[in-house]
């Protein structure tokens, strides 16, 4: 009684904390308590890995000796509030260009030997009070720079330019702006027709002029060019769309302005009008490439957008005030964006265990393993329970005809669990291809199952079957294949999701429960169903 006194103290300490630290949050803050509380702002993280594929150069020319990389810049709709740079070993400062804004970050290296290869560029970008959220799609015309891909940096516009003076395809382009001129009436509707010009990727004078640029992809660039020799002001845009769900790897997309008077108005592939531009966040313009180093070829690059949901500390620091609350200073919300991808993931485990703890201690479910049904249930948040579920029972069934084979050269079990792990792998990776082959989406997937977890179901499930038999064998295979399904619909809910990254304290309570939930010493709900006969025979008896 003394033990499960302090318990029950305990758990109402814990979440007593977590619910004060909650409230806190809520009252003194901007935190959004729902996820569908969408605030006008994103986190934007650029990632520069400088060690993506290594050179046969020497020593002192392993990393780049300077890095010039455009920045984003403010725009009609967003603004920046706040930027940082991570860039050990490298000295930044940032440039402004031109007229048209265009923003540079130079990285110098200062020291060869104490040099990080990593460098990040992180940004709140926060939309203007006056500007409407724009509900449009995003026009398939961008053309994708950026989704880790490698990315050669020896080219520059230099080099284009001097292409191009020397084989100029006059009479291509000549052709081009008599054909455009004759269906067109102001300079509006000529920018129209270059660009229309510009997409027949079959014409062959099109084909000419894209080899010399070197862009054989770039609509925009081509557009912008011809519009430039026919002496009218045209330029590239570049930049990115923010999206209200998190993107990893986003894409740059361009665009084509033209010069009306003293404003820029851009073409809209949508609509086909011309209006100044207000759907992306302006990076940079020109047809320069993002990134230039000296040093090195080959530099990884990705590109993060993640909406904000800390909306106080965005106008704590956006009104020029230190940030005073500690528990957003100090909160998984300003560790890196790759970081918090997967704090996402580690937070909903003690939500699932607490599930499990429930099924075991109260319901009685039998399951192969304590907590393996829930590490189950994190592979099905990647595969999904269509094509989870029957991917997790015929590798488990393969997994058994070879446990069994083994069975008969009576191996010990640490070599064995290896053998079994090994075929595991295997048959993961065999059903992987496969299915890439059939064009089965899941196919990708089934690699994010957890291995190990699977060999050691396999093991369990065979030892069962040769202690307890058949049926007992299915019964738990069966309640953990529901177990997962449950911690399932729990993890992929976005409230929990939501309540579990930004509110990380209310993990307080779900401790303080796990704790009630371990003191529990009564009947489980599987155990009054079975002694409920019993329980009328001795009623009969007793009457």
């Amino acid at each position: 009684m003394k033990r499960t006194f302090h318990a029950v103290l305990l758990a109402l300490f814990l979440a007593a904390i977590g619910l004060g630290i909650f409230i806190h949050k809520l009252t003194a803050s901007d935190v959004p308590l729902l996820p569908n509380q969408a605030f006008n702002s994103w986190y934007v993280e650029a990632k520069l890995s400088l060690d993506s594929q290594p050179l046969a150069l020497s020593e002192e020319e392993d990393l780049p000796s300077t890095l010039r990389f455009h920045l984003p810049q403010d725009s009609q709709r967003y603004e920046i509030v706040k930027e940082d740079f991570i860039n050990k070993g490298f000295d930044h400062q940032v440039e402004t260009l031109n007229d048209a804004g265009n923003r540079v970050a130079v990285f110098t290296k200062q020291d060869a030997t104490d040099s990080s290869e990593i460098l990040f560029y992180r940004a709140i970008i926060r939309r203007k009070p006056t500007v409407k959220p724009g509900t449009e799609d995003v026009p398939i015309s961008g053309r994708r720079l950026v989704d880790k891909e490698l990315v050669r940096f020896g080219e520059n516009t230099e080099r284009v330019q001097d292409n191009l003076e020397e084989n100029l395809p006059a009479a291509e382009i000549k052709a081009l702006l008599n054909e455009a001129k004759k269906q067109s009436s102001d300079s509006l509707s000529f920018a129209k027709q270059i660009y229309q010009l510009a997409l027949r990727k079959d014409d062959i004078r099109i084909q000419s002029i894209r080899r010399n640029l070197r862009k054989e992809e770039s609509t925009a660039q081509l557009a912008a060019f011809l519009l430039n020799q026919a002496n009218i002001p045209a330029r590239v845009g570049n930049g990115i769309y923010l999206r209200s769900d998190e993107v990893y790897s986003t894409d740059f997309i361009r665009w084509l302005e033209i010069q009306v008077g003293d404003r820029w108005l851009a073409y809209d592939p949508l609509d086909l009008s011309f209006k100044e531009q207000d759907r992306y966040l302006t990076w940079w313009y020109g047809s320069d490439r993002v990134l230039q180093a000296q040093g090195a070829n080959n530099i990884d690059l990705e590109v993060v957008v993640q909406p904000n949901t800390d909306n106080g500390l965005t106008r704590s620091i956006w009104r020029g005030r230190k940030v005073s609350n500690p528990f957003l200073e100090y909160s998984f919300l300003k560790l890196p964006l790759a970081t918090q991808r997967v704090f996402q993931v580690l937070v909903l485990v003690p939500i699932g265990a607490l599930i499990i703890s429930i099924l075991h201690q109260m319901i009685g479910l039998k399951t192969f393993g304590t907590f393996t049904p829930i590490l189950i249930s994190l592979a099905f948040r990647q595969t999904g329970l269509i094509g989870g579920i029957p991917l997790f029972v015929l590798v488990v069934i393969i997994g058994l005809l070879f446990r069994g084979y083994l069975n008969r050269l009576q191996l010990l079990i640490v070599p064995r669990l290896a053998a079994i792990l090994t075929a595991t792998v295997l048959v993961v990776g065999l059903l992987a291809v496969v299915m890439e082959n059939l064009d089965i989406n899941f196919g990708l997937s089934v690699s994010l199952f957890p291995i190990v977890i699977l060999a050691m179901t396999i093991e369990r499930a065979a030892l069962m079957w040769e202690e307890s038999g058949a049926t007992e064998t299915i019964i738990a295979g069966l309640g953990t294949v529901l177990a997962a399904v449950i911690g399932y619909y729990c993890l992929i809910n976005d409230y929990v999701e939501h309540w579990a990254f930004v509110f990380p304290e209310l993990l307080l309570l779900v401790l303080g429960v796990n704790i009630l939930v371990g003191r529990y010493n009564g009947y489980k709900l599987i155990e009054y169903f079975r002694f409920r006969s019993l329980h009328r025979q001795l009623n009969q008896a007793e009457g």
